[in-house]
């Protein structure tokens, strides 16, 4: 007979070790939670660019160097107003204002809704300001700018990729309103006008109203002297030489300190400009520059020049940039003066040589007699004189230089060049707001003849070849085995 089994009985817990052991997990549960709550607001306490990472290809979210320099220089309080409804902010916008704050103890940014406060912008002065945009004040002065400023598009694009190409450009529109509001005076830029001067690209014109540039067409034959609010003036591609009393009202303002930024067209005759250049120790070559280095033309062009950029305060914001001059006429300077210094700023390689007929040549290639190279394309004078008094001069022989297409070529590097021209003529410092959009989509690259043709040779030819001698040698010694 099965003797009855009873289950033993449960341990006592008298002891209170299992009461004892639940009470420090819940104990630990409880710190572990503290502790992550009180990481999480350390964290949310610093600055954004110690705890967001930005992993785009151009920085959507990240400050330019030329931009975190004139932040560290502010010493004036900037206030910036977002004007956006709660929930439909731009997250780019805000991203890129949290760094903005971060980067300087003077700058901070709210978000004011209008649905919360409907005439915060009118309190403000800011009568333009619209859902979107952004209000950026310091003491009286206020700038506003709008939601469409922040981004850009390229519609020519969409003929050759069938994308309209969207860039963002918030910084550099924010950046140049700090500048604004923080600044005293505004420099303005004199374009002449009256002798078939071309207008300036829209890219350049651009560049000028984000460096908060002002352009004022300047007519000599309605003016007696060249206004006094002029910081300098642009000369830009005449096609009617100027005449004995337009080069007086230039030479008195010369003589008076005065900055001259000359763009002349190799196929328009000015020889009374000439003469004025030359007096600044200047003179142009007859004919056209040929290049005969591949990797300092355009593909298939010789004559696209691509020259090298000379180390000088106006080339200081170029960073890499390329420059491209069709059609560009070499400058000559003389060797002996006391009083002018003058600076080559782009240059061609020695390769280079000069066709003397220009646009009636008959070939690009190389012939007896042709000048050799290398020779100078774009040159800054600068003369001193006895009453102390400063007067620059850049002069840059080609008309294409401030063609919009041309420009377009190079990502923008010929406007990229005349800025910092602009800048060194009236004392200004151009590389604040010389940020380079951030696009959305692929970048386009630029690559000169002889990189094409490297390239090229690279992966039509020598990988193809490699893979080959790869696999014969594979393949006999499989059969060696």
């Amino acid at each position: 007979m099965k003797k009855l089994q009873f289950p033993k009985r449960a341990p006592k817990t008298g002891d209170g070790r299992v009461f004892k052991n639940g009470t420090a997990a819940t104990a630990m549960a409880v710190l572990a939670l503290v502790a992550v709550v009180l990481v999480n607001l350390l964290v949310n306490a610093l600055p954004s660019q110690t705890t967001q990472f930005d992993l785009s290809d151009s920085g959507l979210y990240s400050l330019s160097d030329a931009t975190k320099q004139m932040l560290e220089e502010i010493d004036q309080d900037v206030n910036l107003y977002y004007l956006a409804q709660t929930g439909s902010e731009d997250p780019m916008v805000t991203a890129l204002l949290d760094r903005y704050a971060g980067a300087s103890s003077h700058v901070s940014w709210q978000q004011k809704d209008p649905a919360i406060y409907p005439t915060f912008a009118q309190q403000l002065g800011a009568d333009d300001a619209a859902e979107g945009g952004l209000i950026v004040q310091c003491g009286d002065r206020l700038r506003t700018l709008s939601a469409s400023d922040f981004y850009s598009y390229d519609y020519a694009s969409y003929y050759t990729t069938g994308n309209v190409s969207t860039q963002f450009d918030a910084e550099n529109q924010i950046s140049s309103a700090i500048l604004y509001v923080t600044s005293g005076s505004t420099p303005v830029l004199g374009r002449l006008t009256g002798h078939g001067e071309t207008s300036l690209n829209s890219d350049l014109t651009s560049s000028l109203s984000l460096q908060n540039m002002d352009v004022e067409d300047v007519n000599l034959l309605s003016v007696s002297e060249i206004p006094e609010d002029i910081s300098a003036l642009a000369l830009i591609c005449p096609t009617v030489d100027y005449t004995e009393a337009d080069l007086t009202l230039l030479r008195a303002y010369l003589d008076q300190g005065g900055r001259l930024l000359v763009l002349t067209d190799p196929s328009v005759s000015t020889p009374n400009l000439n003469a004025l250049l030359a007096e600044y120790g200047m003179s142009p070559m007859e004919g056209l520059v040929v290049e005969g280095d591949a990797g300092h033309h355009a593909q298939g062009y010789a004559y696209w020049l691509v020259p090298d950029v000379q180390t000088h305060s106006a080339t200081s914001q170029m960073d890499g940039s390329l420059v491209l001059m069709p059609f560009a006429q070499a400058i000559q300077m003389e060797s002996d003066l006391t009083d002018i210094a003058l600076t080559p700023l782009l240059t061609t390689s020695s390769s280079a040589y000069n066709k003397a007929a220009g646009f009636n040549m008959q070939t690009t290639s190389r012939e007896d007699g042709d000048q050799s190279g290398p020779f100078d394309l774009a040159v800054a004078a600068e003369k001193t004189g006895e009453d102390g008094q400063t007067s620059r001069i850049v002069w840059a022989a080609s008309a294409a230089l401030n063609d919009a297409q041309t420009d377009s070529r190079v990502a923008g590097g010929n406007s990229r060049f005349l800025l910092g021209c602009v800048g060194w003529l009236t004392d200004t410092d151009t590389t604040a707001t010389l940020v380079a959009a951030k696009g959305l989509t692929s970048d386009a690259l630029t690559f000169t003849a002889g990189q094409t043709a490297r390239y090229g040779a690279l992966t039509v030819a020598l990988l193809p070849l490699a893979l080959l001698v790869c696999g014969a040698v594979i393949t006999l010694k499989r059969r060696a085995r």
